[in-house]
């Protein structure tokens, strides 16, 4: 698969996560998550052109680009029950996935889980227009914090990352197609309770996307509370898939001591 990373630990897992990083960002942010999960849960990433494994590709710059071939590529994992997570953009992007695979495929995941995002579809449109030059791709990444400043002054690394970031924050810019319909299953929200970019009261209107099933869950941090804060993070990702999808996700494994999560 092109647009797909599956990390998986075996070939018959009970669910699969996919996970679709923020902008800018690549599928390696989440390849840890198979290491600190049950072996039965699946972790499958998205890398988008232009970053990671597919830097020597041009990123691509609209909503189509990317769904028309990753719903493509998604809807071969429907042999399973689906989680879409997306962080920031991720989110924006799965929630549009989880549309376009009910609309045109018939299936529909089983549980969108909104990281540091508010909902795409909200009116008024959040305005991403003014970070889209080069000067206001860095002050995005001075906005959402947790990038040095050596790493904001090395020319060679914003070479590299601001192609990318520029496009997806052009991705953002772009309303997504009229459409009324909900996405049809349950929605949780996860906020950092510092995150300079995410309005609480704006994030709430999440729960229209829903399907009724809505909650929402804050941790301790700022806009990359899934860095911050992985442990509470993935606690909470198997508290919420065990509440959706019931026995199907089986319960941490005593023996993997490095994922400590806490009492919920």
């Amino acid at each position: 698969m092109t647009w797909l990373r599956d990390w998986s630990h075996r070939g018959h897992v009970a669910l699969r996560v996919l996970c679709l990083p923020g902008a800018g960002t690549a599928a390696h942010t989440f390849r840890r998550w198979s290491q600190l999960l049950p072996a039965e849960i699946g972790v499958v990433g998205v890398e988008l052109p232009g970053r990671g494994s597919r830097i020597d590709e041009p990123p691509v710059h609209s909503l189509e680009e990317v769904l028309r071939p990753l719903s493509e590529e998604v809807a071969e994992l429907a042999d399973r029950p689906l989680v879409v997570f997306g962080h920031s953009m991720g989110a924006t992007v799965g929630a549009e996935l989880c549309r376009t695979l009910g609309r045109e495929r018939g299936f529909t995941p089983d549980l969108l889980i909104a990281a540091a995002c508010e909902p795409p579809r909200l009116t008024p449109h959040k305005d991403y227009g003014r970070w889209l030059t080069e000067q206001g791709a860095l002050d995005f990444l001075r906005h959402v914090g947790a990038t040095p400043p050596e790493l904001l002054a090395d020319e060679e690394y914003m070479r590299m990352l601001l192609p990318a970031l520029r496009a997806d924050l052009t991705v953002l810019a772009t309303r997504p197609p009229a459409e009324d319909r909900p996405l049809g299953c349950p929605v949780r929200v996860y906020l950092g309770s510092s995150d300079p970019g995410v309005c609480p009261d704006r994030a709430a209107h999440w729960r229209a996307e829903s399907n009724g099933d809505f909650a929402v869950r804050t941790f301790a941090s700022g806009h990359f509370f899934l860095q911050d804060q992985m442990s509470e993070v993935l606690a909470g990702l198997l508290a919420d898939v065990r509440a959706t999808l019931g026995a199907v996700a089986p319960p941490a494994p005593a023996h993997r001591p490095e994922f400590r999560a806490r009492p919920l």
